[in-house]
């Protein structure tokens, strides 16, 4: 089986051309989905795996995070996806179906630096009830995967890292926790923010891709920046942009960001490595140099994180 990692931002997503209905029993796949993202049983493990099927023009996917729990969709690991499907098919866009909604993916202009891009398109946002303490503070969104939001003055990660694990306590089916930081008045010709997102899940990643298009439509519901106004959003690793398509007073999201090839292997159903991995040397080379830039500039903004 082909495994091909990815990454959005440095959220690193396994892509695998199989159905869950290639393993016996849904405890050897949750094993399977484990031990590949697991960092000690492969190089670097993973954020999570994205398992699909692209025999139809609809591609289907299925989303699991490395604990073996499946989740809606993933923001980054679809760009990742999206980017393989556009090169095997050599189209313009894609559409993916994943869990029971549609996404669509179109090529983007690359960096200066080289890093290819491309565009996700999502379904529309739907705020949710104020939220139970102690999240009273916080806006409730899905996109469709559940988030809870706080706009904060200043980031502390330990408040967010307590506040993730209280979400598991606090929603019965967990909720992903952002902190977003306004880095800029929302004056600027685009205007840019910090977001950190602990994963139900997976908790801390460098970046989150439902985190960051949750967190532009928030920005704009506590703001009340026009929603199609586009807004930087940068994560620990790396920086996206996002902004909201308004279709009779809905909100569509649009993602733009990196969606990279680290490298290619081979596994077995079980999860263990069959073949040599081969690195994506120009693609891990031109994302470096851009994740060099994030990285200074965030610093110079007093961002600390532990991923840097």
């Amino acid at each position: 089986m082909r495994l091909v990692k990815t990454h959005g931002s440095l959220n690193e997503i396994f892509a695998a051309d199989a159905a869950p209905s290639s393993w016996a029993s849904d405890a050897e796949l949750r094993e399977f989905v484990r031990r590949v993202c697991d960092g000690d049983a492969w190089t670097g493990g993973s954020d999570g795996i994205y398992l699909f099927d692209a025999s139809a023009p609809v591609t289907q996917a299925w989303f699991f995070n490395p604990d073996g729990s499946s989740a809606e969709f993933c923001g980054n690991g679809m760009r990742g996806l999206g980017r393989l499907l556009l090169d095997l098919r050599g189209t313009e866009a894609e559409v993916v179906a994943s869990g029971g909604r549609s996404y669509t993916v179109r090529r983007a202009a690359s960096t200066p630096e080289g890093v290819r891009q491309v565009l996700l398109e999502l379904p529309q946002v739907a705020f949710a009830a104020p939220p139970p303490a102690p999240f009273a503070d916080f806006t409730a969104v899905t996109v469709p995967n559940p988030h809870v939001i706080a706009v904060v003055a200043e980031y502390r990660e330990p408040d967010l890292i307590e506040a993730g694990k209280r979400a598991a306590e606090v929603f019965p089916g967990g909720a992903n926790v952002s902190f977003l930081l306004p880095l800029t008045p929302p004056a600027p010709l685009v205007p840019e923010v910090f977001v950190r997102t602990f994963e139900r899940g997976a908790g801390l990643t460098p970046s989150c891709g439902s985190g960051v298009v949750a967190s532009r439509a928030v920005y704009s519901r506590v703001t009340g920046l026009d929603p199609q106004r586009r807004l930087v959003v940068r994560n620990a690793g790396g920086v996206a942009a996002a902004w909201l398509r308004v279709r009779g007073g809905d909100w569509f999201p649009v993602l733009e960001g990196n969606a990279t090839v680290a490298y290619r292997a081979e596994t077995d159903p079980s999860g263990r490595q069959t073949a040599g991995i081969e690195y994506a040397a120009d693609e891990n080379a031109a994302y470096a140099a851009l994740d060099e830039r994030n990285t200074t500039f965030l610093k110079s903004n007093g961002v600390v994180t532990a991923h840097r």
